[in-house]
């Protein structure tokens, strides 16, 4: 009999751990996360020398314009290209096909302390030397992030911000799902669920809405607590 009550206290102990468990998971994951990082399967910036202008894009849509960006052609094959925020920049080599984050050097010059970046740069057109059509640097390492409660929104790649968010909307709908979108974009925006981790795009609905018609877009995403 006592052998009897001990097992039925056990199970009880156990179903009650159980409970207290399950509880805690469901609570995290419904609660407000301090911040979360939607991490890009495909981002890359491309340049245009003929114009002087470039994009980066992640996931199929465009992410920035450039303009907040600062661009310079030192020779054909030679190009200086950085964020108005930076106190550094990035010099892409299309001959050599690299790209080097530059410090303790001047923005248009020659000199400085440079790094190899870990990025693959995509040349089209022009020989060796000379300039071509247009570049890819793509990107191993980018991700947005956002911060719930003071709605501050940044993109990075390759550990640096390549945009600051000035130019996006933010939503936050419930604690664990966030709508976000860029000015420039129509008739479309992103929905993040940071419960399920997933991130949506919705067409055919309004921003800060429910409703449209919404499909995953094949990313990671990390939450923090």
């Amino acid at each position: 009999m006592k052998i009897l009550k001990m097992m039925n206290k056990r199970r009880m102990l156990l179903l009650v751990g159980l409970v207290v468990i399950l509880a805690g998971v469901v609570f995290a994951n419904t609660s407000e996360p301090d911040r979360f990082m939607v991490r890009f399967n495909d981002a890359y910036l491309v340049f245009t020398p003929g114009s002087m202008s470039m994009q980066v894009a992640a996931e199929g849509v465009v992410l920035s314009y450039g303009r907040d960006w600062i661009m310079k052609k030192m020779k054909p094959y030679l190009y200086h290209i950085k964020n108005h925020k930076w106190n550094f920049y990035w010099k892409v080599n299309t001959s050599r096909r690299e790209v080097y984050r530059i410090r303790n050097g001047q923005f248009g010059s020659y000199g400085g302390d440079q790094e190899k970046l870990p990025v693959n740069l995509d040349v089209i057109g022009g020989n060796s030397n000379g300039q071509p059509e247009r570049f890819f640097i793509r990107f191993t390492n980018a991700y947005l992030v956002y911060v719930p409660t003071s709605k501050t929104l940044q993109i990075v790649a390759q550990n640096n911000v390549i945009s600051y968010g000035a130019d996006w909307l933010k939503k936050n709908m419930k604690p664990y799902l966030f709508h976000l979108k860029k000015n420039s974009w129509v008739g479309f925006y992103w929905q993040v669920n940071t419960s399920r981790k997933e991130l949506y795009q919705v067409k055919n609905g309004n921003f800060g809405t429910y409703g449209g018609n919404s499909h995953t877009i094949n990313t990671d995403i990390d939450v923090v607590y």
